[in-house]
């Protein structure tokens, strides 16, 4: 199963530019073709989003998330659970960013791509 950043809720909803409070997360199995959105009620934490949204993620059955950006505590989750990340760096349709996925044209990440806390300053 793979989850994606969103704005909202939906295939076609924009991808969020932040992961630890990302707006919704879209999960979309593969094998049966089917997304489900679920909201990221990490995005309301003062401090950890990153992990909390980790640990949300793990508990759907999440083993790939793919994500604009990635902290430390994100990453350390990231790798505690053994969830493989890829980074997008446009603003597309999670439809579109699958896509890009499915295609090879996102890169593979294992070291975080922004400070700590970077989520709690981007509007």
């Amino acid at each position: 199963m793979l989850a994606v950043c969103a704005k909202q809720p939906g295939l076609d909803s924009t991808v969020e530019e932040r992961f630890g409070r990302a707006e919704y997360f879209v999960l979309f199995d593969e094998e049966k073709n089917m997304p489900q959105s679920i909201e990221n009620k990490a995005k309301f934490e003062s401090g950890g989003a990153g992990g909390t949204a980790v640990r949300l993620l793990n508990e759907n059955g999440v083993d790939v998330v793919l994500v604009p950006e990635l902290g430390p505590k994100a990453m350390d989750a990231i790798k505690a659970f053994e969830i493989t990340a890829y980074r997008y760096t446009e603003q597309k349709s999670v439809r579109e960013i699958i896509e890009d996925y499915k295609n090879g044209k996102l890169s593979k990440i294992d070291t975080s791509t922004t400070a700590s806390k970077h989520g709690m300053y981007k509007a």
